[in-house]
């Protein structure tokens, strides 16, 4: 995990994993949910730690799960941006060993699509649906991440013909399965 150690360091946690008040996930959980942004060192540093395998596979698809809906949430006051990367990278290194399911892959991963195109950030959109691809994740709807990434690169030749005017670009939806939970 040497990536996501280089984006946050903080203090180790040493309860047990629990899901319940006191554990590591419920205090992982409760500090996302109170927008305490040191809560991804206290992440990052359960992860490396020797706890049961099996256990943080567990706590990372619980806080994943959460920070994907910390992105998508408006009124949160944590930095989409560094949440945004954050997630990334800790699937980037934990997509193989930990061996999600690619739906959940495919969902976190579509949220933060449809983050960096309305940031309008065509680069990081791009990195994301090529990612998925690389992995051979496929979208559950009509349109598959190859058709998304084919649009956001037609996208990004327009932007560069404007000379990377973004302002009158209109970004494809990312049609998110979870937008109803808002």
């Amino acid at each position: 995990m040497a990536g996501v150690g280089r984006i946050m360091e903080g203090p180790e946690p040493s309860e047990a994993p629990s899901g319940g008040e006191g554990g590591v996930l419920g205090r992982l959980l409760q500090g996302l949910r109170d927008d305490e942004i040191g809560i991804l060192a206290e992440f990052t540093n359960y992860q490396k730690s020797d706890a049961p395998f099996f256990e943080k596979v567990e706590v990372a698809h619980e806080f994943l799960d959460l920070l994907t809906f910390k992105i998508k949430e408006s009124k949160s006051r944590m930095g989409k941006e560094q949440l945004s990367q954050f997630s990334l990278a800790f699937l980037r290194e934990t997509i193989k060993p930990y061996g999600y399911n690619p739906k959940f892959i495919a969902t976190q991963c579509k949220a933060l699509i449809t983050y960096y195109q309305n940031q309008k950030s065509l680069d990081k959109a791009i990195e994301v649906c090529e990612f998925l691809i690389l992995q051979g994740i496929t979208d559950d709807d009509a349109k598959g991440f190859h058709v998304r990434l084919d649009e956001l690169y037609r996208l990004k030749r327009k932007v560069e013909e404007k000379g990377g005017d973004v302002s009158g670009i209109v970004f494809p939806d990312a049609d998110d399965d979870d937008d109803e939970e808002e």
